[in-house]
């Protein structure tokens, strides 16, 4: 038999149980701890875990680690996505179980989120007037694939997110990814992605993104060409970056104007400025930059 039929077979095999297809019904949401999944479906750990093996063998569910957690959800790209998306699909909305399990999912991603606002330091969130900058800029073209790198509290993703086919967040710290993810939950965006990853050394092995978005990571960086070198390489032909900065922590970089200071930064990492946008606000003067990749790019060291 020919391998995609095949695979049909395994992943209809693996779905066709109760609990399974409750937990491809509840992961469709979003990411989701083993722990979590516990609390919200009611059942043992190694029972869940035994179901989770299987529909993740069947590449129903993805499954990824993150410091001493592990988080499973369904995959957002591929023909496994468009197989999960079918068999949900022949599932009764109003089921009294799948809207119970809703329910829970909600009381635990809100208490996700009051732990990780207790231990995540005041989140950076942009100014109005940056905001309606970036959906005016993002409004030029297709978003696509969306890369948000420094994603912190997950701000840009409920902003730009539902306009994108895809969407992933980056961050450095745990705790900033706990926060994000309830907040993406709690804003219905379940194609969204938070994964941990250095700037320096983004999880991704080929250009797969449309748009970038990095908001204020670059100025605090040791390496802001390196940094800039590693989010181009993950970006397609013509892929937009755009790069959110305080005008004050660029002149600290160096005694040249800080416009030029970034252009420089983008020359050097073999991106091309298209354009740059001011922002005056009461926080102080932002800048708003939009530079593409145009040819292949290999990481800085």
């Amino acid at each position: 038999m020919p391998e995609p039929f095949l695979s049909s077979i395994v992943a209809l095999r693996a779905a066709a149980e109760p609990t399974r297809l409750r937990l491809l019904a509840l992961l469709a949401h979003g990411e989701l701890t083993v722990g979590e999944i516990c609390e919200i479906v009611d059942q043992s750990q190694p029972r869940i875990s035994r179901h989770l093996k299987v529909l993740t063998d069947a590449q129903l569910l993805d499954r990824f680690r993150e410091h001493n957690w592990v988080y499973y959800r369904t995959p957002t790209t591929g023909p496994a996505r468009d197989t999960v998306r079918q068999i949900l699909a022949l599932v009764h909305e109003d089921d009294e179980v799948l809207q119970r399990d809703e329910r829970r999912l909600r009381g635990v991603v809100a208490e996700r989120g009051r732990q990780a606002a207790t231990e995540v330091a005041a989140p950076m969130t942009l100014p109005a007037e940056v905001d309606r900058v970036l959906v005016a800029e993002l409004a030029r073209e297709p978003v696509g694939a969306l890369l948000d790198v420094g994603t912190g509290s997950g701000h840009v993703l409920g902003l730009l997110a539902a306009k994108a086919t895809r969407a992933v967040g980056i961050d450095i710290s745990s705790d900033a990814l706990r926060l994000a993810r309830a907040n993406v939950h709690n804003a219905g965006l379940s194609h969204c992605e938070l994964q941990r990853g250095d700037m320096y050394d983004l999880p991704f092995s080929a250009p797969l993104f449309d748009t970038a978005i990095a908001d204020r990571v670059l100025a605090g960086a040791d390496r802001p060409v390196a940094a800039l070198s590693e989010i181009a390489r993950t970006l397609k032909i013509n892929a937009r970056l755009i790069v959110v900065e305080s005008f004050d922590a660029l002149a600290e970089h160096s005694a040249r104007n800080p416009i030029a200071t970034l252009r420089a930064w983008f020359a050097e990492a073999r991106l091309e400025c298209d354009r740059i946008h001011p922002v005056d606000t009461e926080h102080g003067l932002l800048v708003v930059a939009v530079a593409r990749r145009l040819s292949k790019v290999t990481a800085a060291a």
